[in-house]
């Protein structure tokens, strides 16, 4: 009997006895599905390649311990998405994923009417931190955020360099992740509704 023949939970109980071969095999199984998972729910092949890799790092990590209620299946693709949850919470000012989280909860899915109202309270929060700030640095954040020009871009059009640029962004992102400080459990929730 080859390997591959074995069932998840097989695999599983001879991992858990340092078996780098049968921790290959589940890895190969389970990579695709994880990554398009991942991907749906992060929005970049970079970063879901990061959080596939993390889930499957802690598995070999937590080898001797690891008890599995279920599927091996859902308890990766559940990992996964927690995984992403907790990489978007991390980042929610990069890459717009609140303008995509706000887009999933108007448009694609069916989002409570509590839902949307936090997203909105939340996207009201983060116009009101921008309308804020000092003129260029709210100029610098709109030009990288809104119009998606680089740092270089920026600088040339602004008569700035680089390092103002990214200076300005650095800070513009702190007031933003500290006036959204208030806010991380309706974060939290809105996308535990929309990955789940």
């Amino acid at each position: 009997m080859t390997l591959l023949t074995y069932t998840d939970d097989v695999l599983l109980k001879r991992m858990s006895n340092d078996d780098q071969e049968a921790f290959s095999l589940l890895y190969r199984r389970y990579w695709e599905d994880l990554f398009i998972t991942a991907v749906k729910a992060l929005r970049g092949q970079q970063e879901a390649e990061d959080v596939v890799q993390d889930v499957f790092l802690s598995i070999w990590k937590r080898r001797k311990e690891l008890h599995i209620e279920g599927t091996l299946d859902a308890y990766l693709q559940v990992s996964v998405r927690y995984k992403a949850i907790h990489y978007i919470e991390k980042n929610i000012t990069r890459r717009d994923y609140l303008a995509m989280l706000t887009d999933a909860a108007e448009n694609n899915l069916p989002a409570s009417i509590e839902i949307k109202l936090q997203l909105k309270e939340v996207q009201q929060t983060i116009y009101n931190t921008v309308a804020q700030m000092p003129p260029k640095m709210q100029e610098v954040y709109r030009l990288s955020r809104q119009q998606h020009l680089t740092h270089k871009e920026i600088a040339r059009q602004l008569g700035i360099s680089v390092e103002t640029v990214k200076k300005h962004i650095q800070h513009a992102m702190q007031l933003i992740k500290t006036a959204l400080g208030a806010h991380s459990a309706t974060i939290h929730v809105a996308l535990l509704y929309l990955l789940f």
